[in-house]
């Protein structure tokens, strides 16, 4: 029993130690203490930074308080990040949110004078180039500043088709098309195939997404006892030239604009997308509530979305439609189902590298 309680105490009073009066602040060797003598800093001065920064002869007594709010990290470029954004007039605190950001946006960061970070760094989607334009849209609108990071970066705060980028390759299934983004002139798809229609025509659509179209059309049948038939997928430019001129016709430029995409900013042109009717409704209804229920739950399990959904109308630009649905693959689509996300925002917040 006494033996036991020597040990207690021993191991007792080196936990106490450890963890109360052990100071981790102190210099860990004499050759840091040394340094640290050289350069007339008291030993409550001391932290892994400091000491970096006298090693690596970089330190600046300019910074002395500074180097103990940044949190030291074994990164290749702990020592530019020092050396650029320090003289930047950025703080220690600041700094490590620095750490934390992409080389992408630390390089841009180090080309600009100082800018208060704080309230974006931590999101992955955040662009240092857009700072501007967040902090803007912030001001102007009630929205958090996670969602401002993705509204600015699918361009929410530019008017719609003004400011505008050809996409860099039409063929990618998850190819975003949209008032801002434009297919390259003339573009039609190599591999499209054909499926009977709603009204008896024959609807183009890309070859991949045959397959996964027709398994969803089984399951619409065997669970809810629906037959979903296209009645277009593949329009091409001059096809969606001539509706959309029809419509600004009929509606005027505003109101098209809403419900119709602008020749050359239409996704149909992909031959991606596809539009549905139930054939048991006669009319232009094209889909019950009960029809778009089973729909928008299930268009996933085959890799498609609904891609202007009903909540959502302020970052597709488009009016709500319950029978336009999307191929983007089944795990894109997985997500976009499980998280209430459109294209866009999984483009920005899944795909684009920042």
């Amino acid at each position: 029993m006494t033996f036991i309680l020597v040990l207690v105490i021993i191991f007792g009073g080196y936990f106490v130690y450890n963890n109360f009066f052990k100071d981790d602040s102190k210099p860990v060797s004499s050759e840091i203490e040394k340094l640290m003598q050289e350069a007339n800093i008291s030993k409550n001065k001391y932290s892994k930074t400091l000491e970096y920064a006298l090693l690596n002869n970089i330190y600046d007594e300019k910074y002395l308080d500074e180097y103990a709010d940044i949190e030291f990290q074994d990164k290749d470029n702990f020592s530019s990040i020092l050396t650029t954004f320090l003289p930047l007039g950025y703080s220690g605190k600041e700094i490590n949110y620095i750490m934390n950001l992409s080389e992408k946006n630390i390089d841009k960061l180090a080309e600009i004078d100082y800018v208060d970070i704080s309230n974006y760094y931590e999101f992955s989607n955040f662009d240092v180039s857009k700072i501007d334009r967040y902090n803007s849209y912030y001001e102007d609108n009630d929205y958090s500043y996670e969602d401002v990071v993705t509204y600015v970066n699918i361009n929410l705060d530019l008017p719609v088709y003004t400011d505008t980028t050809e996409v860099a390759d039409p063929n990618d299934l998850l190819v975003l098309v949209n008032k801002y983004h434009y297919l390259p002139d003339g573009y039609k798809p190599s591999d499209l195939a054909y499926l009977p229609g709603a009204y008896g025509n024959n609807v183009p659509m890309r070859e991949v997404i045959v397959e996964p179209f027709k398994e969803l059309q089984a399951a619409a049948e065997e669970e809810i006892g629906v037959n979903f038939m296209p009645t277009t997928a593949f329009r091409d430019y001059n096809f969606q030239r001539t509706l959309y001129n029809n419509y600004v016709a009929s509606d005027g430029v505003a109101a098209a604009d809403t419900y119709s995409a602008r020749p050359g900013y239409s996704e149909h042109q992909t031959g991606l997308s596809i539009d549905l009717k139930n054939t048991a409704i006669s009319g232009s209804t094209r889909l019950t509530d009960e029809n778009y229920e089973w729909l928008s739950n299930n268009a996933h399990r085959f890799g498609f979305i609904i891609r202007f959904p009903e909540d959502k109308t302020d970052i597709t630009g488009y009016q709500f439609e319950n029978w336009h649905i999307r191929y983007v693959g089944l795990d894109a689509a997985k997500i976009i189902y499980e998280e209430d996300l459109t294209l866009e925002e999984y483009i920005d917040l899944y795909v684009t590298e920042y």
